[in-house]
């Protein structure tokens, strides 16, 4: 069962990606996952019953974006002398289609589509792909959205267009404990700063 969680914390941080539309750096993938991924959401139905009907909680902890802050997490663990077992989810390709305005080469006319998009309230960011540069206004995972947030921007006098785009997400890493830890490890993990903006505990039931 432990591939749903998985897949579920992936379908959250691609959901986020999908509505904001932020470019996939690592940094701006962290603190998407950070503000999007909710610990006991991302229980299971049956590890929420159980812990609600006070079985014993183990942790999981993560994800990690980078290979680094993963093995300082696994270091920690096993200075306190935790046993603990480390889980990774390889990379997964993602499609989105992506709503942008092409950049002006003027900088005043630049700077006007800025204000304009700003005065509309159409949050926007620059990129450049190819040499060439861009404002991003959306990114959807279904080419009709982009097709119809096309045509609501073209209402308020905004030309804009959609591509679709290949995007990776992961891979994404845990380090989970095989046993439930005494208050005082608890306390030190859930104080404890993991180096990765993604990273979290999540409390599920041990296996008995």
């Amino acid at each position: 069962m432990k591939w749903l969680f998985f897949s579920l914390v992936l379908v959250n941080v691609a959901l986020y990606l999908w509505a904001t539309g932020h470019p996939q750096s690592g940094g701006e993938l962290a603190q998407a996952a950070q503000s999007q991924v909710n610990a006991r959401s991302m229980l299971l139905l049956g590890e929420r019953d159980a812990v609600a009907a006070g079985g014993g909680e183990c942790m999981r902890i993560g994800p990690f974006l980078t290979q680094s802050t993963f093995a300082d997490a696994s270091r920690v663990l096993a200075d306190m002398g935790l046993n603990h077992t480390r889980t990774a989810v390889s990379a997964r390709k993602l499609k989105t289609w992506r709503v942008y305005l092409d950049v002006p080469a003027d900088a005043s006319a630049l700077e006007a589509l800025r204000s304009g998009l700003e005065e509309k309230g159409i949050e926007f960011y620059q990129f450049e792909d190819g040499g060439a540069s861009y404002l991003s206004v959306g990114l959807f995972s279904q080419p009709s959205d982009a097709r119809d947030y096309v045509a609501r921007l073209a209402e308020q006098g905004v030309e804009a267009t959609y591509r679709p785009e290949l995007r990776t997400l992961g891979p994404l890493r845990w380090v989970e404990l095989v046993s439930e830890p005494d208050r005082y490890a608890r306390e030190q993990l859930e104080a404890a700063q993991w180096g990765d903006a993604m990273a979290r505990v999540t409390r599920f039931p041990c296996q008995a």
